[in-house]
């Protein structure tokens, strides 16, 4: 798969170089940068972008500002791709507006565009977390989505319960699965709830902090990305119960 990533500065590219490591080896990964771009509505987009770009079956859009993700439908012209995602952990980065004109745009050529929020939560068939929960139909981003997302883990515990192996089977795409996957070995399993989530949170998460209303109260996304570690670490520890109860 041929991937184009659209980054802007650390949050980006900590996202691509843990992409670049733990891809498959067929994979094809190019980054491309946007200059900065001043007038609130982009009319013209084709003027921000270089005279080419690799060509891509997907787009991995990784901006921090809504007028990087306006550029995405002339991106998509640009590089052919069929699939895009667009992340978001901060809501100011792509408002709820943009996002519906974007899936009308894109959808209107056959490309399909999603937004997990926050992006860990991207899974094969539905993107977002709780209540931005939504599903999809798209045959690259589910493959990206084989590899990279909601975290699929699988543990082993010794005689007291402990955790002595994890194995992360698909991780979130900054590299956070990893990071904790590796600091709860050794931890009691009937605790390692819900501190392991707020040990992803120290890796540290890429998520904003910014409290939000929901309908089920105030919350932030990035507290989500904790919920998200916890829900996939409960299932493989469910998983391994099951083989040994």
């Amino acid at each position: 798969m041929r991937i184009l990533a659209v980054t802007e500065g650390v949050y980006g590219n900590r996202i691509v170089s843990t992409i670049g490591s733990n891809a498959p080896a067929d994979w094809v990964i190019s980054s491309w940068h946007p200059p900065v771009i001043n007038e609130p509505v982009v009319d013209e987009p084709e003027i921000y972008l270089p005279a080419s770009l690799p060509a891509a079956d997907l787009i991995l859009c990784l901006g921090e500002r809504p007028q990087v993700a306006q550029l995405l439908p002339a991106l998509v012209r640009l590089t052919g791709a069929r699939g895009v995602i667009a992340s978001i952990d901060h809501s100011a980065w792509i408002p709820a507006g943009l996002q519906n004109q974007l899936r009308r745009e894109l959808a209107a050529s056959g490309v399909t565009i999603v937004f997990p929020e926050p992006l860990c939560s991207l899974d094969v068939s539905t993107a977002g977390f709780g209540e931005k929960l939504q599903p999809y139909t798209s045959e690259v981003i589910s493959e990206f989505a084989r590899f990279f997302g909601r975290p699929v883990l699988e543990v082993q515990l010794d005689g007291d319960g402990k955790i002595v192996h994890t194995m992360v089977k698909r991780g979130a795409p900054c590299g956070s699965t990893q990071y904790t996957a590796g600091r709860i070995k050794g931890m009691a399993a009937a605790s390692a709830i819900p501190t392991a989530g707020l040990m992803c949170l120290h890796y540290p998460c890429l998520a904003s902090m910014k409290f939000e209303q929901t309908e089920s109260g105030v919350d932030t996304i990035m507290h989500n990305s904790g919920r998200i570690f916890n829900e996939g670490l409960q299932k493989a520890l469910d998983e391994n119960s099951k083989k040994h109860g």
